[in-house]
């Protein structure tokens, strides 16, 4: 195995179990959702990017989109409560300290543009947090929104925001996969 293999190996590899680490610490509902996530980023990282890169310019247009509308529906989960309504989720769940979720979030957004900037440059590795944001953040997010509403019966934060991302997500899957 050649070092750039060894490393586009070895470090997704620490990214996927810090990241899950991290989502057990910071609050009890990423288990159900970010973690998983995070696993199908990995095996989709070894089938896709880490055996060959995406096209970079049918990718990142539609990549930087999605995550403009990740800022977009943020701001819907926060303004309307998200934090404190997770607690519906599940019963017994703690709400979410909104600090804390503004900073994970903050956190991850970085680090997402961070990855986008590495799949610019070629760079194998950060593609594993493109595959988690498009999985967890962009799926995932068009996934739980409309069955948490679904699960309250009615209106729950970020389900507006939610919908665009059942166009994009397809687009970004097909265009990472292929």
């Amino acid at each position: 195995m050649t070092a750039d293999k060894t490393v586009n190996l070895i470090v997704p590899v620490a990214i996927t179990i810090t990241a899950i680490v991290i989502f057990f610490l910071v609050h009890p509902a990423q288990r159900f959702s970010f973690a998983p996530a995070m696993v199908a980023a990995f095996v989709c990282y070894l089938l896709t990017s880490y055996r060959e890169m995406p096209r970079v310019d049918r990718v990142l247009p539609i990549y930087l989109l999605a995550l403009a509308a990740q800022f977009v529906h943020f701001t819907e989960e926060y303004i309307y409560g998200f934090p404190l309504r997770v607690t519906e989720i599940l019963s017994g769940m703690p709400a979410f300290e909104p600090n804390l979720f503004v900073a994970f979030n903050m956190i991850a957004y970085s680090l997402f543009l961070l990855a986008g900037l590495g799949m610019y440059k070629g760079i194998k590795f950060p593609m594993v947090i493109v595959w988690f944001f498009v999985i967890g953040g962009v799926l995932g997010n068009a996934i739980w929104h409309p069955l948490l509403a679904l699960k309250v019966g009615g209106y729950f934060p970020g389900l507006y925001t939610s919908f665009a991302y059942w166009i994009l997500g397809p687009i970004l899957v097909r265009r990472l996969w292929t």
